[in-house]
This record gives structure tokens, sequence and C-alpha cells, in this order.
């Protein structure tokens, strides 16, 4: 046991270290550093939120691997984001001794629907959480209204509300009913679209030309993954994500 804790002591030092070293501790405020410690630490009650709901998913349906890797993917998730937040504690705590500042305390996030996920299914539709942003209830909402729509390509481009929608017109309404993009776009534009890498909530998949599909707390809006020529359609299973490149909303 000492001997597994000393182990464990030195690679939480190495981590430390590391962070130190590409961070740039010395340029963050306090105010950023207990900022960045709040999102760190919410977001990993969130992931371990994501985390044990899929674990329970898969002891349900054991038959279901995908569940399983999900299930390890969010707990890995939780452990770096509490990894971030000891990080920036550890500064605000020491900056706190040395100027008289308040040390930043643990963040009490509110509960999923009594440990429920943020957003849960039934039938078609999804339903998120009250506590989520409303931009994200909006276009869960309006995920929803895309659920019986079939595929056509160049469908919802001309038009906003259409008889059926292709991959980038769907992802676009989403984001539209939002409030977050004035008009459809294409994947080629979208992958222009808002900030480069995953998102806190919401991340939009691209592989310009070809196809662009949206995770929403990780629920994931396709136009594939099911029948052929099936429309937008809210997938519970997830998929390769290789020649994507992720984007997402500003501040989301």
């Amino acid at each position: 046991m000492k001997v597994t804790g000393s182990v464990s002591s030195f690679w939480n030092l190495i981590f430390f270290f590391v962070l130190f070293a590409t961070n740039g501790l010395g340029q963050v405020s306090y105010r950023e550093a207990v900022s960045r410690y709040y999102q760190h630490a919410i977001e990993a009650a969130r992931a371990a939120q994501w985390a044990d709901y899929h674990s329970r998913k898969a002891w349900q349906n054991p038959w279901q691997q995908d569940l399983v890797a999900l299930a390890w993917q969010w707990k890995a998730y939780e452990t770096q984001q509490r990894q971030w937040a000891a990080y920036y504690q550890q500064f605000t705590n020491q900056q706190s001794a040395m100027h008289s500042q308040p040390p930043a305390s643990t963040p009490q996030p509110q509960a999923i629907g009594g440990g429920q996920p943020p957003i849960v299914m039934r039938g078609s539709q999804a339903y998120g959480h009250v506590s989520l942003p409303t931009a994200l209830l909006r276009m869960i909402q309006a995920g929803n209204a895309l659920q019986n729509k079939p595929y056509i390509l160049g469908g919802g481009h001309r038009q906003l509300e259409d008889v059926g929608y292709d991959c980038s017109s769907s992802v676009s309404y989403l984001l539209i009913k939002a409030g977050l993009l004035s008009q459809v776009l294409n994947s080629n534009r979208i992958a222009n679209y808002g900030v480069s890498g995953p998102g806190r909530y919401v991340t939009l998949w691209v592989k310009p030309g070809h196809h662009v599909f949206i995770t929403i707390c990780g629920l994931r809006l396709d136009t594939s993954g099911g029948q052929v020529a099936e429309g937008p359609r809210w997938r519970t299973t997830d998929r390769s994500l290789s020649g994507f490149m992720p984007r997402h909303p500003p501040g989301l």
C-alpha cells in the first residue's frame, strides 16, 4: 500500500509540474483561477453523473458493450476535470494565503433530476433538465421537432421550416432556433463556425463537404446511423469520429 501511494503521489507531482509548465500559472490572475476552478469542478460533477448513468445502463443491458466504453470514457474525463480543479484550487489557496484573498470553496452543483443525466430520452423525444442553459433547452426542443422529418438532400436550405432536412440543415436548424445562428450553413461553412474544439455542452462534428452532426451533453442528433434515407434523429449509440473536426458555439 505504501509503495502504491508513493507511486500515485509521484505521478500527481509530475501532473502538476506539467500543468505549471504548460499553462503559464504565473500569468493567470486570482479571479481567473477561481473561475477556472469552478468550471472544472462543476464539469467533473457533470461527468460523474454521465459515468454513473452509463454504468447503470451497462448493468441493465450487458450485451451493449458500447455502454461500458462510454462509462469508462466519462470516468476518465471526470478524473481529468478533477485534476484540473485541484490544480487551480491549489493556486487560489496559495494566493489567498499571500494576499488575504478568500479561498475557493468546493461548488455544490445542482443535482440533475435525482442522479439522472442532463438529457433523458422518452420514446423519440429528448428532455433536458431545467438547470441547463436556455439555449440548450431550445436546441433540444428544435431537435424534437425534426424527429419525424425525412432526409432530403438540400432540404431546409431554401426555407427553414421544410418537409425534410439534410445533415447540415438539421444542425443549422438547432442553432438558429437557439439564437446562435442567423442562416442555414452547409458543412463547409459550418467548419468555420464558432470556436475550434469540443464544447462544454455542444459540439459540432464536421467533415467538410461530406457530413456534419451535433452532440448536446453527449446526445447525438444525426442523419446517419439508422435506416437508409432516415432523417435527423436522436442517436443514443456512439459512432466513429475519424475524419471529423470538432467546433462549438462560443460559451457552450
